[in-house]
């Protein structure tokens, strides 16, 4: 559910983020075999890959999930809704655990949740996690409980177990998924086929046509709407099935590609890019802003049927503007696009070239990146969002309507903190900007967006002065390595060079906390969120973890 809008039932909800990881590809090291649940503490054997940030991107409120290179699946953090091997008990500060998946079963891609991504409401923090064959995997507990990850009604204590979605609401077998997404209590995949498949709670969120159910078992998602509306596909506005191209998560919203190049978008606190009016939106609706901005940037790819482009500067009347919009829409929404056509895989961007690389949503915010590298960003609830823009709104760009971020960068990926944004340009620099209390954005303490000197604390929580509201280079990482990979969970975030060194910042102990900031959380919840694997032992076969609330860039890999 969304504290971005306190009901009289949020106060009995709340906690929570989401998002899709992938481990970033790690060397060979030496690393520890199991003798239970958690990291074996003797019969150590060689092992590989367990060097790898938890994330692309993770905003579950308290936990961190890793995928190694070869394929294993580790939790650290909060582990209270299940490690994954049927455990409720597993303490915060205890080693990783790996979960067991049956032999063979290689995972590529996970992605953790929490209710209202807030700490102290971790007890709904599910999982789901795909394997290399197209299984979709789950555990934990969303809100609304356990019989919600999609496994039908099962016990909580088969829920602390990972299990495998394998039967749909139609009573079919789930074909096999090319991609996971996740939204808040809300479970994503997208099959080869170009078919959404959701599920999960229904009181929000849940693009799902037969209203505010809630769903135990995935339902297909193919029609869509022309404008956001509170209500499900019905209606003057719906516009039919679409073939899905992409799927992307975030905070309580999320939007899809069409294999026609349309951007659609849904959830809470969700707008048309134009108007500034934010609707719990139940139907993925196409995007008027998103769109516009993309007729703009690509006119050989969308035109009308008589060939006309979208161009602003012979459209100067708004009423023009929106008169060819829909022209181009009905042109276009029925057609497949060459370079979006099929269904895009794990990765974090997609460079297939169809014109959206990557869409993402934050608490209050939405951006899109073009495969040209341009950033835009656009609010959608004010007093959240704002953070998470890296431009200063004007007269010409206001913050409601999709615009490039400040500093004219050609952006390869973004990944998100539940209260900040990573970026990693074309020539291998990464920025970041939002709230900075934690180190989390930059690596280093800010006053009004400047780097200054000292030590990183998260006493006293985000502020103004701690906020960098421009991309700026995260401090720490040397010039004469490019990046080539970035990756963030809720509060820090990790670099990685071609050389395979790694970098991290940010939280060591902090949590997600309502939307968008990061704090300390209640002791029983503080476990570890980067680690040292520099200092790895047999002991400690992660290395040793970052135990500061707040650290500045720390070389975590070697």
């Amino acid at each position: 559910m969304s504290a971005i809008r306190m009901r009289a039932t949020k106060k009995t909800l709340a906690a929570a983020t989401l998002i899709a990881v992938i481990g970033l590809a790690g060397a060979e090291t030496t690393a520890a075999g199991f003798t239970d649940s958690t990291f074996g503490r003797a019969s150590l054997v060689t092992s590989s890959g367990l060097e790898s940030p938890p994330v692309n991107v993770d905003q579950s409120a308290a936990s961190s999930v890793f995928v190694s290179a070869r394929g294993d699946l580790y939790v650290s953090g909060y582990r209270g809704t299940g490690d994954g091997n049927g455990s409720l008990s597993v303490a915060p500060t205890a080693e990783p655990t790996r979960v067991a998946f049956p032999d063979g079963v290689r995972i590529v891609d996970a992605a953790g949740s929490t209710n209202d991504f807030h700490a102290p409401w971790a007890d709904t923090t599910s999982f789901m996690a795909l394997d290399a064959g197209g299984g979709v995997w789950t555990w934990g507990r969303p809100y609304g409980g356990e019989k919600l990850i999609g496994r039908g009604g099962i016990s909580r204590a088969d829920s602390a177990h990972a299990g495998r979605v394998i039967r749909t609401d139609g009573g079919g077998e789930l074909p096999p998924i090319a991609s996971i997404a996740r939204i808040e209590n809300q479970f994503l995949a997208l099959d080869g086929d170009g078919v959404m498949w959701a599920w999960g709670y229904g009181g929000e969120n849940l693009p799902n046509p037969a209203g505010a159910a809630s769903a135990a078992l995935p339902f297909a998602v193919r029609a869509t709407t022309a404008v956001p509306s509170a209500w499900p596909c019905t209606g003057p506005s719906n516009l039919g099935e679409v073939a899905w191209r992409s799927i992307w998560g975030g905070t309580n919203s999320a939007g899809a590609v069409g294999r026609n190049g349309l951007v659609y978008t849904w959830g809470f606190d969700t707008t048309d890019g134009l108007s500034g009016v934010t609707v719990n939106a139940r139907c993925p609706a196409l995007n008027e802003g998103a769109n516009r901005a993309l007729f703009q940037r690509y006119p050989e790819s969308y035109t009308t049927a008589d060939g006309l482009v979208y161009d602003e500067a012979r459209l100067p009347d708004d009423t023009q503007r929106h008169e060819r919009y829909l022209a181009i829409v009905e042109h276009t929404r029925e057609r497949v696009l060459p370079a979006c056509d099929g269904s895009k895989g794990s990765a974090l961007v997609d460079d297939s070239g169809c014109p959206v690389r990557q869409l993402g949503f934050s608490a209050g915010a939405a951006r899109l990146l073009t495969s040209g590298g341009e950033l835009l960003t656009w609010l959608t609830k004010a007093g959240y969002g704002e953070q998470f823009l890296g431009r200063t709104p004007s007269a010409s760009e206001p913050a409601g309507r999709p615009a490039p971020v400040a500093g004219s960068l050609s952006i390869d990926r973004v990944t998100a903190g539940v209260s900040s944004l990573l970026a990693l340009s074309g020539d291998g620099i990464a920025y970041g900007w939002g709230a900075n209390n934690a180190c989390q954005a930059v690596g280093a303490p800010t006053n009004w967006g400047r780097i200054v000197a000292g030590g990183c604390s998260s006493a006293g929580g985000p502020t103004a002065v701690n906020r960098v509201d421009l991309p700026v280079p995260v401090a720490g990482l040397p010039g004469e390595r490019p990046v080539t990979s970035i990756a963030s969970t809720q509060c820090a975030s990790w670099a990685r060079s071609a050389d395979g060194s790694m970098w991290a910042w940010g939280a060591g102990t902090v949590a997600g906390y309502a939307f968008n900031q990061c704090v300390v959380p209640a002791k029983a919840l503080q476990g570890y969120k980067i680690y040292r694997y520099d200092e790895a032992a047999p002991e400690t076969p992660f290395g040793a973890p970052v135990s500061d609330s707040a650290a500045g860039t720390v070389q975590v890999l070697r």
